[in-house]
Protein backbone atom coordinates (compact mmCIF):
# COMPACT_ATOMS: atom_id res chain seq x y z
CA UNK A 1 0.00 0.00 0.00
CA UNK A 2 2.94 2.34 0.61
CA UNK A 3 3.76 2.26 -3.12
CA UNK A 4 0.20 3.35 -3.92
CA UNK A 5 0.45 6.19 -1.41
CA UNK A 6 3.63 7.44 -3.03
CA UNK A 7 2.14 7.08 -6.51
CA UNK A 8 -0.96 9.01 -5.43
CA UNK A 9 1.14 11.76 -3.82
CA UNK A 10 3.29 12.14 -6.95
CA UNK A 11 0.22 12.08 -9.19
CA UNK A 12 -1.66 14.58 -7.03
CA UNK A 13 1.29 16.99 -7.01
CA UNK A 14 1.65 16.62 -10.80
CA UNK A 15 -2.02 17.41 -11.26
CA UNK A 16 -1.83 20.42 -8.98
CA UNK A 17 0.95 21.74 -11.24
CA UNK A 18 -1.29 21.19 -14.26
CA UNK A 19 -4.47 22.52 -12.71
CA UNK A 20 -2.88 25.76 -11.67
CA UNK A 21 -2.54 26.68 -15.35
CA UNK A 22 -3.92 29.86 -16.87
CA UNK A 23 -4.92 31.85 -19.95
CA UNK A 24 -3.31 30.74 -23.18
CA UNK A 25 -0.14 32.51 -24.22
CA UNK A 26 2.85 31.41 -26.27
CA UNK A 27 6.30 31.02 -24.77
CA UNK A 28 7.78 33.35 -27.39
CA UNK A 29 8.06 36.87 -26.04
CA UNK A 30 8.07 35.67 -22.44
CA UNK A 31 11.64 34.61 -21.62
CA UNK A 32 12.24 32.29 -18.69
CA UNK A 33 9.01 30.38 -19.22
CA UNK A 34 9.28 26.63 -19.73
CA UNK A 35 6.66 24.06 -20.78
CA UNK A 36 4.97 22.27 -17.86
CA UNK A 37 5.68 18.73 -19.03
CA UNK A 38 5.40 15.77 -18.99
CA UNK A 39 1.67 15.25 -18.62
CA UNK A 40 0.68 12.73 -15.97
CA UNK A 41 -0.79 9.43 -17.13
CA UNK A 42 -4.55 8.94 -16.68
CA UNK A 43 -5.39 8.09 -13.06
CA UNK A 44 -8.27 5.90 -11.86
CA UNK A 45 -9.61 5.57 -8.31
CA UNK A 46 -12.96 5.62 -6.49
CA UNK A 47 -12.47 9.34 -5.75
CA UNK A 48 -16.17 10.03 -5.22
CA UNK A 49 -16.71 7.09 -2.89
CA UNK A 50 -17.74 3.49 -3.50
CA UNK A 51 -21.25 4.34 -4.75
CA UNK A 52 -19.87 5.78 -8.02
CA UNK A 53 -16.97 3.35 -8.35
CA UNK A 54 -13.84 4.23 -10.26
CA UNK A 55 -13.40 7.72 -11.70
CA UNK A 56 -10.71 8.34 -14.32
CA UNK A 57 -8.93 11.69 -14.59
CA UNK A 58 -6.79 12.72 -17.53
CA UNK A 59 -5.49 15.88 -19.16
CA UNK A 60 -6.38 16.42 -22.82
CA UNK A 61 -2.97 16.37 -24.56
CA UNK A 62 -4.28 17.89 -27.81
CA UNK A 63 -5.19 21.23 -26.22
CA UNK A 64 -2.63 21.34 -23.39
CA UNK A 65 -0.52 24.51 -23.26
CA UNK A 66 0.85 25.13 -19.77
CA UNK A 67 4.04 26.91 -18.72
CA UNK A 68 6.07 27.49 -15.57
CA UNK A 69 8.10 30.53 -14.61
CA UNK A 70 10.09 30.88 -11.36
CA UNK A 71 10.77 34.16 -9.51
CA UNK A 72 12.42 35.09 -6.23
CA UNK A 73 10.45 37.75 -4.39
CA UNK A 74 12.06 40.53 -2.32
CA UNK A 75 11.44 38.67 0.95
CA UNK A 76 13.27 35.58 -0.38
CA UNK A 77 10.09 33.63 -1.19
CA UNK A 78 10.33 31.52 -4.33
CA UNK A 79 7.27 31.85 -6.54
CA UNK A 80 6.65 29.14 -9.13
CA UNK A 81 4.00 30.61 -11.42
CA UNK A 82 1.80 28.56 -13.78
CA UNK A 83 -0.06 29.81 -16.82
CA UNK A 84 -1.36 28.39 -20.08
CA UNK A 85 -4.37 26.20 -20.85
CA UNK A 86 -5.43 22.77 -19.64
CA UNK A 87 -8.61 20.76 -20.10
CA UNK A 88 -9.39 18.12 -17.46
CA UNK A 89 -11.35 15.05 -18.56
CA UNK A 90 -13.34 13.32 -15.81
CA UNK A 91 -14.95 9.95 -16.64
CA UNK A 92 -17.20 8.01 -14.30
CA UNK A 93 -20.70 6.65 -13.78
CA UNK A 94 -21.19 6.49 -17.57
CA UNK A 95 -20.48 10.22 -17.97
CA UNK A 96 -17.61 12.23 -19.40
CA UNK A 97 -17.02 15.81 -18.25
CA UNK A 98 -14.54 18.16 -19.93
CA UNK A 99 -13.51 21.05 -17.71
CA UNK A 100 -11.44 24.16 -18.40
CA UNK A 101 -9.00 23.99 -15.49
CA UNK A 102 -6.95 27.02 -16.44
CA UNK A 103 -5.87 29.20 -13.52
CA UNK A 104 -3.36 31.06 -13.30
CA UNK A 105 -1.76 29.84 -10.13
CA UNK A 106 1.42 29.73 -8.13
CA UNK A 107 3.32 27.78 -5.51
CA UNK A 108 4.94 29.97 -2.87
CA UNK A 109 7.96 28.54 -1.05
CA UNK A 110 9.01 30.65 1.92
CA UNK A 111 12.65 30.96 3.02
CA UNK A 112 11.84 28.74 6.04
CA UNK A 113 10.74 25.92 3.67
CA UNK A 114 6.99 26.26 4.27
CA UNK A 115 4.84 26.42 1.18
CA UNK A 116 1.35 27.16 -0.04
CA UNK A 117 -0.45 27.53 -3.35
CA UNK A 118 -2.81 30.11 -4.82
CA UNK A 119 -5.16 29.59 -7.73
CA UNK A 120 -7.11 32.17 -9.71
CA UNK A 121 -9.71 31.54 -12.37
CA UNK A 122 -10.37 27.80 -12.64
CA UNK A 123 -8.81 25.40 -10.13
CA UNK A 124 -9.61 21.66 -10.18
CA UNK A 125 -9.11 20.04 -6.77
CA UNK A 126 -8.73 16.34 -5.97
CA UNK A 127 -9.39 15.49 -2.33
CA UNK A 128 -8.23 11.93 -1.61
CA UNK A 129 -10.58 9.54 0.15
CA UNK A 130 -10.56 9.66 3.96
CA UNK A 131 -9.22 13.22 4.07
CA UNK A 132 -10.99 16.39 5.28
CA UNK A 133 -11.86 17.50 1.71
CA UNK A 134 -12.39 14.24 -0.14
CA UNK A 135 -13.95 14.40 -3.59
CA UNK A 136 -13.52 16.38 -6.80
CA UNK A 137 -14.22 20.12 -6.89
CA UNK A 138 -13.93 22.99 -9.36
CA UNK A 139 -13.21 26.39 -7.82
CA UNK A 140 -13.82 29.46 -9.94
CA UNK A 141 -12.40 32.64 -8.45
CA UNK A 142 -9.57 32.86 -5.91
CA UNK A 143 -8.48 29.79 -3.91
CA UNK A 144 -5.73 29.47 -1.30
CA UNK A 145 -4.32 26.03 -0.63
CA UNK A 146 -2.25 24.98 2.35
CA UNK A 147 -0.53 21.74 3.26
CA UNK A 148 -1.75 19.29 5.90
CA UNK A 149 -0.29 15.93 6.90
CA UNK A 150 -2.51 12.87 6.58
CA UNK A 151 -1.95 9.37 7.92
CA UNK A 152 -2.77 7.67 4.62
CA UNK A 153 -1.20 9.99 2.02
CA UNK A 154 1.33 12.08 3.91
CA UNK A 155 1.37 15.81 3.05
CA UNK A 156 -1.47 16.97 0.78
CA UNK A 157 -2.91 20.31 -0.31
CA UNK A 158 -6.33 21.38 0.99
CA UNK A 159 -8.30 24.47 0.08
CA UNK A 160 -8.01 26.70 3.15
CA UNK A 161 -10.09 29.57 1.73
CA UNK A 162 -11.75 30.66 -1.47
CA UNK A 163 -13.91 33.40 -2.94
CA UNK A 164 -16.07 32.73 -5.94
CA UNK A 165 -17.91 29.55 -6.88
CA UNK A 166 -17.32 25.92 -5.86
CA UNK A 167 -18.77 23.06 -7.98
CA UNK A 168 -18.97 19.50 -6.62
CA UNK A 169 -17.88 17.36 -9.58
CA UNK A 170 -18.90 14.12 -7.81
CA UNK A 171 -22.46 15.51 -7.54
CA UNK A 172 -22.45 16.19 -11.30
CA UNK A 173 -21.39 12.59 -11.94
CA UNK A 174 -24.16 11.29 -9.63
CA UNK A 175 -26.93 13.29 -11.34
Amino acid sequence: MLGFRRLFAVFALSLVFLWLGSVAAGAAGNPGRTPNLPLPAPFTQAMCGPELGDITLSIDPTTFRSYIKTFTLKDGTTKVEFNGYARQIVEGNGKTLELNVSGPGAFLIAPDGSFSAVGEGHLFYIGPLDTPQQGLFMYTGHAVLSVINTTTYGPIFVVSSYTGHKTDICALLRS
